[in-house]
């Protein structure tokens, strides 16, 4: 009898594990991402329901049995100095009542809102899924009024950082839920601040000074806050006589591409860009080039193109140009970037460098560079886009 009374509570107990075991591997994950934009439209957003035609995110909701009982929670916060806002704040949280789960779930923001009021498993046959979605938490009136004027000024989202967390609570019945899984994005948004153009080059009056003495230049410029965008580039000739405008002669043969049924070339996420030796055409020198330089940003409506203003740059034939012409070129841009009263105090009459000539062989940061590197450099001098910070005479 005392062994009768031992196996059934050894089955007793066997069973009880075995439920257990169930209980605790029976959880609910997700899977799937949020979606990253430069830009966020709020024309592309509902403010009062959160509705949208665009997706923000998109996860499935799945466990290993079922059914089961699970929860959704989302938050959205913001901290954006431009706005006064100097701590993380939540914009939003919402999250849903406890629903039975018969097969996997898809979350999307599009069908995640406070007038959702189910949902479609992916069961075969689909299972509508009742579910009930409350707004729990969101920004005080004061910081919310900032925002929306920000919104109705610019029409998009406020420069700052914005947190978007996603969590899951599970259970076997809806008493015992607990969080299963959690997944959090942090997007940067910044105003694009468009493309500055660099070197080589300036505008097609100042040739002259814009001179390069490669035939395959290395262009720079800054892209400024562009996450995630394709860059492009294009280079033409200039035909003196022949075309009219730079945009003109844009929309003429190009250099590059090669391929005069494409306007651009793609590149890698870069900022500089040396002529390529192939798959282009050949440049030449005494002849007078534009070249130009595209991004396309992510936005809520899409990709939008934002494209540089037009650079022209004439490439001169070391060879053919004297001394004199390159040191007095040289000495123009110089005193274009330093001004008059600092180039005379250091090349001027009973100055330190009183008769000075250049060598030929310049460096920077114990790396030798070209003489375009240095326009290039002395460019942006003269735009303001770099200064001397102080000077120092070696003998």
């Amino acid at each position: 009898m005392i062994t009768d009374m031992v196996k059934t509570i050894y089955k007793i107990l066997i069973i009880s594990f075995v439920f257990c075991s169930a209980s605790i591997s029976a959880q609910a994950k997700l899977e799937g991402q949020f979606y990253e934009y430069a830009t966020y439209y709020m024309s592309n957003i509902d403010v009062q329901t959160g509705q949208s035609d665009v997706p923000f995110f998109r996860f499935r909701i799945y466990s290993d049995s079922y059914p089961i009982y699970a929860k959704a929670w989302f938050r959205a916060s913001i901290l954006s100095p431009s706005l006064g806002i100097n701590a993380w704040t939540t914009l939003v949280a919402i999250e849903t009542n406890a629903f039975q789960m018969k097969a996997d779930v898809v979350l999307d923001n599009r069908n995640f809102t406070s007038n959702t009021t189910s949902l479609i498993d992916e069961g075969n046959p689909p299972n509508v899924v009742p579910v009930y979605i409350q707004v729990i938490e969101s920004i005080n009136l004061s910081e919310f009024e900032s925002m929306i004027s920000a919104v109705m000024t610019t029409g998009q989202l406020a420069d700052g950082e914005y947190k978007f967390e996603l969590n899951v609570y599970s259970g076997s019945t809806q008493s015992d839920l607990s969080l299963s899984d959690s997944r959090s994005k942090t997007n940067f948004v910044e105003s694009p601040s468009g493309i500055n153009l660099e070197s080589p080059g300036g505008e097609l009056a100042d040739t002259s000074f814009n001179l390069v003495y490669s035939t395959y230049p290395i262009f720079n410029w800054n892209k400024g806050f562009c996450r995630n965008c394709d860059t492009y580039i294009r280079v033409a000739e200039f035909k003196v006589g022949y075309h009219s405008s730079p945009e003109e002669a844009m929309g003429d043969e190009r250099m590059l591409p090669f391929n005069q049924s494409e306007s651009w070339v793609k590149l890698d996420d870069v900022s500089t860009f040396q002529y390529p030796i192939s798959g282009a055409r050949s440049l030449d020198y005494g002849k007078i080039y534009l070249w130009q330089v595209k991004t396309s940003v992510p936005t809520t409506n899409g990709l939008e193109d934002q494209v540089s203003p037009i650079y022209a740059f004439k490439i001169s034939n070391p060879s053919q140009a004297s001394n004199s012409s390159s040191n007095n070129m040289m000495d123009q841009k110089l005193r274009q970037a330093m001004g008059d009263d600092q180039f005379n105090a250091l090349f001027g009459p009973d100055s330190p460098l009183e008769g000075f000539k250049p060598t030929g062989k310049i460096s920077l940061n114990n790396t030798t560079i070209d003489d375009a590197t240095l326009l290039g450099i002395l460019n942006q001098m003269a735009q303001k886009k770099a200064k001397i910070n102080s000077v120092k005479i070696e003998k």
